[in-house]
């Protein structure tokens, strides 16, 4: 199984001694692993409601992220401000990248 970018990433952070973090990559670190949480329903919902989606199948995957990635935008605009922002400028397809690698 391969890893998207951001899942090493979040690999690779729990690997460098905190005291070399500064607070900002921390905080980024923590929210975009609750975009992710916040985007596994979504992606559970598109399994559902597409069961013949094959796990290995980059075209199930694609079609997956484009939709939580859309609804992700959404919410973003919803939210407004610095956090909505960072959903919109790229936050929602990563979060929304591991979340369909999670469910299918």
């Amino acid at each position: 199984m391969s890893f998207s970018k951001s899942e090493n990433k979040s690999t690779d952070l729990n690997q460098i001694p905190a005291e070399t973090l500064s607070r900002q990559e921390v905080r980024k670190y923590d929210l975009e692993n609750k975009l992710a949480e916040l985007a596994v329903p979504l992606a559970q919902a598109w399994k559902d409601n597409h069961p013949d989606a094959q796990p290995g199948c980059e075209a199930d995957l694609d079609a997956c992220v484009l939709a939580v990635a859309i609804e992700m935008a959404i919410a973003g605009e919803a939210v407004g401000g610095p956090v909505g922002a960072l959903i919109t400028d790229g936050g929602g397809v990563a979060a929304a990248s591991v979340a369909c690698r999670r469910v299918l």
